[in-house]
């Protein structure tokens, strides 16, 4: 599928190729930068832009195929008839430069870095006799013929190094393409594969497009399932990457299953030579990282392309060579660390680990990446772990808005083998799921009450926890503190995030902001080291804006919201759209409205796919009020009537509506 690509992202990089066309001391620009980031386009747009404006202008470009004929790229301005070299130079010179106007001639020279002799050697005389401006691109890791350096380096000609797009571009791009809002985890993943390479970018759109795998839903652009790279795509990186030596080859493709792996664990398993070798060709990238060397592979779509390519079984032993190896590291008890080696071994010829899976399992909920935490999960429920992976089971398909899912596994659950506590704590994430992701409190309490006839009252503290939430979510604040009463937040894992929570919010609604902000302190101290999902300490953080805005405490609610977006901007899902959310809030509490509108647009959309109820629900009611605050009343007014079509069983937030 073809799609329109303007170009976007790259005004300061025209502002400094039109400022080199226009200075009388310069012959013009080289851009240099690696394949794929634009290069060509920036130096056709100027082309077009000198065009427009009354100039001459002339196109080429250097290929492979050309690289051996003399003049191979200025083959169409040779003149007929002629036969001596110097006369045959001096004819193709002249109808390069040939003006029709005063405004003189721009020649765009692509890829100089493919050009014979003759043809640099004319990019050369024309700089050298200033009869025309040049504009030239160049691979960055390409030598350049001698005469091409000597432009430059002469300080002839400016140079404009062109890195790839940024997210931030990348998000615009795909808006301007698709013509339509783009989800933010789209622009995500689609940054993370391309890097910001526009040609990949271009191909890996337009194939999922067509595939039928990105498509436009609830008005926004989204990507289902994994990634497939077109066929065009993989051959163009794989004669980027060339044919290798099977040792370069196991550098790779261990790195490619296994990145970021340390150096010193890469030279171990594998050769020195060979890894020396791989980034000579820039096919590996090194970073300093924690004190030590980090090893990836120089773009993302390399390991895409040999994973594709490679055979599962080399695969699985590749997997199982590394995460052989971090297990014997010194910091193999790492959250991270723990993460990596048993999202390894899912796929690897290692025979599973149950307890390894399910720590791997709770640190995945903690890093956000609820997906993977479920896979762990049911991973270490087949290995034999017992009833607990389940529980975390429940616990990320409930935040992952899969209520129904979650509630099916819960119910599988048998709780024969749990202490009182774990049942209590089990009746609590039950109980929860019911309330939040399948909006049935009426359910919710009947488990609840269920739990509490059959469970020590010694050990209830996770049925007070629930009551406590259920009741503040019923918006019922004072049974909602009579539950709490004797509760310490600190001494419940999962329940104890949830519960500060639901006090920061009521202290909030009270207009005690001290006591509110103490609490939200609390809570995130809670969630940190219990593993909970990050996601509860952007509820916290709401929370605590609510407070901070009603005590007019504004600068502070604004530090609150920084944080918290900066902690979301590289977590998947809804924790990157609840950052945002946060602070659309507090932008809207400073008066800030178009950032306000933008900001929690963006986040009611994408929270609203998965639970329209939800924090959808929660985020558009603020969107409304800053549409209104702004002028923007029609709009606001198609909001609020889609909104009250929503049903929603749970804190009604009728006061933020007034």
């Amino acid at each position: 599928m073809r799609l329109s690509w303007p170009m976007v992202g790259r005004t300061k990089e025209m502002r400094i190729v039109e400022a080199a066309l226009s200075a009388p001391a310069e012959s013009g620009i080289l851009i240099s930068g690696p394949e794929g980031v634009g290069k060509s386009r920036i130096a056709r747009e100027a082309l077009s832009a000198v065009a427009a404006k009354g100039g001459g202008t002339r196109w080429t470009a250097g290929t492979s195929a050309a690289r051996d004929i003399p003049l191979g790229a200025f083959s169409a301005w040779v003149p007929a008839g002629v036969s001596d070299t110097v006369s045959v130079l001096q004819g193709v010179i002249e109808a390069l430069t040939a003006a029709s106007s005063a405004s003189g001639v721009v020649v765009g020279v692509d890829d100089v870095h493919l050009l014979d002799d003759l043809s640099a050697f004319v990019v050369h005389q024309i700089v050298a006799r200033g009869t025309a401006k040049l504009v030239l691109t160049a691979r960055a890791d390409a030598p350049v013929p001698a005469p091409i350096q000597e432009i430059w380096k002469a300080g002839q000609c400016d140079r404009l190094d062109l890195d790839a797009l940024t997210r931030d571009d990348i998000g615009e791009l795909l808006s301007a393409v698709l013509e339509g809002s783009v989800d933010a985890d789209v622009t995500r993943r689609l940054w993370q594969l391309t890097g910001g390479n526009v040609l990949y970018l271009r191909n890996i759109v337009e194939h999922e497009v067509a595939a039928g795998r990105m498509v436009q839903r609830k008005g926004y652009w989204r990507w289902i399932g994994e990634p497939s790279i077109p066929p065009g795509l993989v051959e163009l990186i794989e004669s980027r990457i060339g044919a290798l030596p099977a040792p370069v080859g196991d550098v790779i493709d261990l790195v490619a299953v296994g990145e970021p792996i340390e150096l010193e664990v890469l030279t171990r398993i594998t050769d020195a030579a060979a890894v020396e070798e791989a980034e000579m060709r820039n096919l590996i990238m090194l970073e300093p990282a924690g004190g030590g060397i980090e090893v990836r592979v120089a773009h993302p779509l390399y390991g895409q392309v040999r994973r594709g390519r490679a055979a599962r079984t080399r695969l699985r032993r590749l997997r199982g060579l590394v995460a052989s190896d971090l297990a014997t590291s010194d910091d193999r008890d790492d959250l991270r660390v723990v993460v990596r080696r048993a999202t390894l071994s899912l796929d690897s010829d290692l025979r599973p680990d149950a307890d390894l899976l399910l720590r791997a399992a709770y640190g995945a909920v903690w890093l956000a990446d609820l997906t993977l935490a479920d896979r762990l999960a049911e991973a270490a429920a087949r290995a034999g772990a017992g009833p607990e992976p389940n529980l975390v089971r429940g616990h990320a398909l409930s935040w992952l808005g899969r209520g129904q899912e979650a509630e099916d596994v819960l119910a599988a659950t048998s709780t024969d083998e749990l202490s009182d506590r774990d049942r209590a704590r089990f009746a609590f994430l039950r109980s929860s799921n019911m309330l939040w992701a399948l909006s049935d409190p009426r359910r919710a309490k009947e488990l609840i009450d269920d739990a509490a006839r059959s469970i020590d009252p010694d050990v209830r503290e996770y049925i007070d926890a629930f009551r406590t939430v259920y009741w503040f979510a019923m918006d019922q604040p004072d049974a909602a503190l009579s539950a709490a009463y004797n509760l310490s937040p600190d001494d419940l894992p999962v329940a104890g995030a949830e519960v500060s929570w639901a006090l920061t919010q009521i202290a909030a609604d009270a207009g005690r902001a001290t006591e509110s902000v103490s609490v939200a302190d609390t809570g995130r101290a809670v969630a940190t080291r219990s593993l909970d999902a990050p996601q509860m300490r952007f509820n916290i953080a709401d929370a605590e804006v609510s407070a901070l805005l009603l005590a007019g405490e504004i600068r502070s609610a604004l530090d609150v919201a920084e944080r918290v977006r900066r902690q979301s901007a590289d977590l998947p899902g809804a924790a990157q759209l609840l950052g945002a959310a946060v602070a659309g809030r507090a932008a809207l509490g400073a008066g800030r409205l178009d950032t306000a509108c933008s900001l929690l647009r963006t986040a009611a959309d994408g929270l609203s796919v998965a639970h329209a109820a939800g924090w959808g629900y929660r985020y558009r009611i603020p969107h409304i009020t800053a549409l209104a605050l702004r002028g923007s009343t029609r709009e606001a007014a198609a909001a609020l009537a889609a909104h009250d079509d929503v049903r929603r069983a749970f804190r009604s937030l009728d006061h933020e509506r007034a």
